[in-house]
């Protein structure tokens, strides 16, 4: 059998072993690190350097000293107890990590004050768990927390001797109990009892006499930061206080103390004089000096914002000046001698403006009263000037902007007029050209009427001749509109897919004319419709789009971008429109001007181009008003960008989703990268699983691959123009190596209708146009969904055409006869039939005497003699009959301004249609109103 020294010479060896396994890792650690079996005396196993030398070991001293925790903190159990009962709580709590304070002994009998930090970790080669610590010295930090506390007591002492000696009264009471925490002496002689019988008591039941709390003591005047100062008559001490009351912390305690005088003490007739004087001098708007009349130079007294206006302290004032008045501009110093050897000579008052140079080296200009004092009136026998100084640098300044403002004003009238002189010398132009197409292709038609063809040409070009010419109207009575402050904006649903639908269709034979190329991209657009003002809004759109045209050559490049940005308002969202091109930019010289009224680059390049020159302004005046912003960025020769950003109210959407497209794969396929990427967002919102890639040859791969490993693709959304491999090879090769099973739907911000068949043919089942939006791409995916569901043939989505109007009637309002039959004539055209009456009252009677049913529409004229429109439109809606609140009313105007619009709508017009009136426009409204 083994002795007991064979047994402790095993256990020294093993001890001593497994003192130096600290892992390498620990070393390198800026604290100290300790493992220990979780056993009863926490037997050491080791620790890092760190560790020992906190302590101030070495590790042989150490492990040959101490073979557990319990050995080193002998004479220290307390935190030896402490660091068991952490143990025990780890094992409760499953080993998570713990801390508290111990004092860790060193070698040279002094102890130091650490951080212990343990966990328990999971050991396989110890059998069981081990228990790890983290030492960290806080000892610093306990010394510099006693020297605080230590020096908060010594003030809190300095506090209470100043208040037991204050010549007045002081108390402190709780804010939330009202209980008396302190009282001086003074105090207690005042309210007439022992300081013992008063502490713990309501402070409103010892002060006042009252039951229930004071509302002078506890409201929103208190502060932390300065004393909020008071009056307050006392019925139960029959006398008045000077009061000043402020919130402290008393002894950990939200309390307020009060310091006071009573009407009879010396200090509160002193205030009370205090109060007055500083009224009165409050009362002067400005400082006040005296200025010793022997040397007529030296400051002996000032008060009031004397230091203020000069921006010195009284010290740097003495110092710095020598209380002289070398603050007085040098080149008014000599002014100043004169004015003063005046008013000492005649004794009679003046005022004067002088400058003066602040401490900071700024001018003032400041308005002095002198008044002159001689030795013999004089209090203390030293003659005298006193002065009141006022700063009028503010008045002077306005006084000098709004000179400079008048000069402005009148310059930019100038420059108005000239600039208005040339427009309307560059309109008579203008306006004349398309007038002398009109009246010459009228002629030329009138001359060959036999002649279909020719009679067809001129017929076209009158078309062409007079929308500009309405197109050049309509910008100038934009821009008077705008000028005299008359143009209002009109809140309504706006959807960004069908508004941009719109500019397309309006800007696409235009780019087609001068085969440029257009693309088009929406980013992060999570909301599709806002409430704004949607004719404005296309105007900015086409205002812009329609310059990047004209100024970009052919063949050129024209791109819009929108982009929905973050917002910090809840409900409304902030948006961005770029449009760019490559033509031929703006000069610097021009930008400047670019968004002024009648302005035109001066270029031989597009002198020929027509135009009025209010387009920008016109732009830039919408955007303001709608708050939001325009930029312009230009290189000559190189092309433009202009950014608009606006922010618009977010209309309440529905969430678009479809449980049936849930986790379905679908694959984007477009050179561009900013397409590919929000298009896949989109499609993750809607919870599908979106992918991209950016060549068809990568597209045709990666279906490729999603079919062999039998995850093929629902859809892929393709676009159509591509560099290397286009949308229709792709189309072709996807069709050639996985057949028709999986839909393809072509993109393009182009007119598809010349390519689509060729595409069909190719295996395309669907085509959708650019910008992506979330409601566009849901609307085509659950087609293919239904044609799943229903095994029907390829869902191929088309534009959908005019509904029939054959057989519809109408009742047509117009009282000037030429154009009663223009608009009879183009409503005859669409198949209506045509009723018509030439003023309101006539409207009225003949609807009231219709069949009810026997109108679809009412179209009327605003502005006719007898009863205008809005009166007809009254009077219809006000009829005791079934229609007369369902028929649609639309207004035949030629003011079609916001202002107009909602006076319009006031009365019960349904819609309005700007004269003259467009037959597009014509048939998009009444289908809308008649489907």
């Amino acid at each position: 059998m083994k002795n007991k020294n064979d047994i402790k010479k095993e256990e020294g060896s093993l001890f001593s072993k497994a003192a130096v396994t600290c892992p390498d890792i620990m070393e390198g650690l800026g604290v100290g690190v300790i493992c220990c079996l979780p056993d009863e005396d926490l037997t050491f196993l080791w620790g890092n350097g760190c560790y020992y030398s906190s302590i101030g070991y070495k590790q042989e001293e150490y492990t040959e000293s101490f073979r557990s925790l319990r050995e080193y903190f002998a004479g220290y159990e307390e935190d030896f107890a402490n660091i068991k009962k952490e143990l025990e709580r780890l094992r409760e709590t499953g080993g998570k990590g713990s801390e508290l304070s111990v004092r860790m002994p060193g070698k040279d009998g002094s102890f130091g004050r650490f951080r212990f930090s343990g966990s328990l970790v999971t050991a396989e080669e110890e059998g069981g768990p081990l228990l790890q610590a983290v030492f960290t010295d806080i000892s610093r930090l306990s010394e510099e927390k006693e020297e605080q506390f230590s020096a908060y007591k010594q003030n809190q002492q300095y506090f209470h001797w100043m208040m037991d000696t204050y010549v007045g009264n002081v108390y402190i009471s709780d804010m939330d109990t009202y209980e008396l925490l302190y009282l001086n002496q003074h105090s207690c002689d005042t309210l007439g009892y022992p300081l013992a019988s008063l502490i713990g008591k309501k402070c409103y039941e010892a002060i006042q006499g009252r039951t229930s709390p004071c509302p002078f003591c506890t409201n929103d005047r208190l502060r932390e930061d300065e004393f909020y100062e008071w009056k307050f008559y006392n019925p139960a001490l029959e006398r008045t206080f000077m009061i000043k009351d402020r919130i402290i912390n008393w002894e950990g305690r939200r309390a307020r103390i009060e310091l006071s005088h009573d009407m009879f003490s010396t200090e509160y007739k002193l205030a009370q004089k205090d109060q007055e004087r500083d009224a009165l001098l409050s009362s002067i708007p400005g400082g006040i000096f005296r200025l010793d009349g022997r040397d007529m130079s030296t400051v002996l007294w000032y008060g009031c914002n004397f230091l203020d206006m000069i921006e010195y302290t009284g010290e740097q004032f003495q110092k710095e000046l020598g209380s002289r008045y070398d603050f007085i501009h040098p080149d008014d110093k000599n002014k100043l001698d004169g004015i003063l050897q005046e008013v000492k000579k005649s004794g009679r008052n003046t005022v004067e403006e002088l400058r003066i140079i602040t401490r900071s080296g700024g001018t003032r200009i400041l308005t002095f009263t002198l008044s002159y004092v001689d030795e013999e009136e004089s209090w203390d026998d030293i003659p005298s000037f006193y002065s009141l100084c006022i700063d009028v640098t503010a008045e002077r300044m306005e006084q000098k902007r709004q000179r400079k403002a008048l000069e402005e004003a009148y310059d930019a009238a100038r420059v108005a007029n000239a600039a208005k002189t040339n427009f309307l010398s560059s309109m008579s132009h203008d306006i004349r050209t398309p007038m002398n197409a009109i009246m010459g292709m009228a002629v030329i038609a009138q001359a060959n009427l036999y002649t279909p063809e020719k009679v067809q040409d001129c017929l076209s070009k009158i078309n062409i001749s007079s929308r500009h010419l309405l197109n050049l109207i309509n910008e100038v009575l934009d821009m008077s509109k705008i000028e005299s402050g008359k143009i209002d904006l009109t809140c309504e649903t706006v959807s960004f897919p069908e508004l941009l639908q719109d500019v397309m269709d309006m800007c696409r034979p235009l780019i087609a004319e001068k085969h440029q190329e257009f693309m088009i991209s929406a980013a992060q657009v999570k909301h599709e419709k806002v409430v704004s003002d949607r004719g404005r809004l296309q105007q900015i759109f086409m205002n812009l789009l329609s310059n990047a045209i004209k100024y970009t050559p052919e063949g050129g490049t024209i791109s819009l971008r929108i982009r929905e940005m973050a917002s910090v308002v809840e409900g409304r969202g902030q948006y961005e429109f770029v449009i760019t091109d490559n033509g031929i930019g703006i000069s610097e010289e021009f930008k400047a001007h670019i968004f002024e009224p009648f302005s035109r680059a001066e270029d031989s390049r597009i002198s020929k181009i027509q135009g009025t020159g209010l387009g920008m302004a016109i732009t830039d005046n919408i955007v303001r008003m709608m708050n939001g912003t325009i930029e312009v960025e230009s290189t000559l020769g190189e092309g433009s960008q202009f950014v608009v950003s606006l922010p618009l109210d977010l209309c309440e959407e529905e969430e678009e989703c479809d449980g049936r497209l849930e986790g379905l794969p679908v694959l984007v396929v477009d050179d561009d990268r900013i397409v590919c990427e929000s298009a896949s967002a989109l499609l993750n919102e809607l919870g599908m699983r979106g992918y991209w890639v950016l060549t068809g040859q990568e597209a045709v791969c990666c279906i490729v691959k999603a079919h062999e490993t039998g995850d093929d693709f629902f859809a892929v959304i393709l676009d159509w123009k591509m560099p290397g491999m286009d949308g229709l090879e792709t189309v072709r090769v996807i069709r050639e190596k996985l057949g028709p099973d999986v839909p393809i739907i072509i993109i393009s911000a182009y007119d598809y209708s010349d390519i689509e068949e060729e595409f069909k043919k190719a295996g395309a089942d669907a085509f959708i146009t650019k910008p992506l939006f979330k409601s566009k791409m849901l609307h085509v995916l659950q087609l293919f969904c239904q044609t799943l569901n229903t095994d029907t043939a390829v869902v191929h989505p088309v534009k959908k055409g005019h509904p029939s109007f054959d057989g519809k009637r109408i009742l047509l309002v117009e009282d000037n006869e030429l154009n009663r039959e223009i608009a009879e004539e183009l409503l005859q055209m669409q198949g209506f039939v045509v009723d018509t009456v030439e003023n309101g009252r006539c409207a009225a009677e003949q609807f009231g005497n219709s069949a009810p049913g026997t109108y679809d529409c009412i179209l009327m004229d605003v502005q006719m003699p007898v009863m205008n429109g809005y009166e007809a439109t009254r009077a219809i809606r006000t009829m005791e009959r079934e229609d007369a609140g369902s028929i649609p009313i639309i207004a035949l105007t030629a003011n079609a301004f916001a202002a107009d619009m909602g006076k319009a709508r006031s009365v019960g017009m349904s819609d309005y249609i700007a004269k003259p009136i467009d037959v597009g426009n014509l048939t998009d409204t009444l289908k809308r109103w008649l489907r």
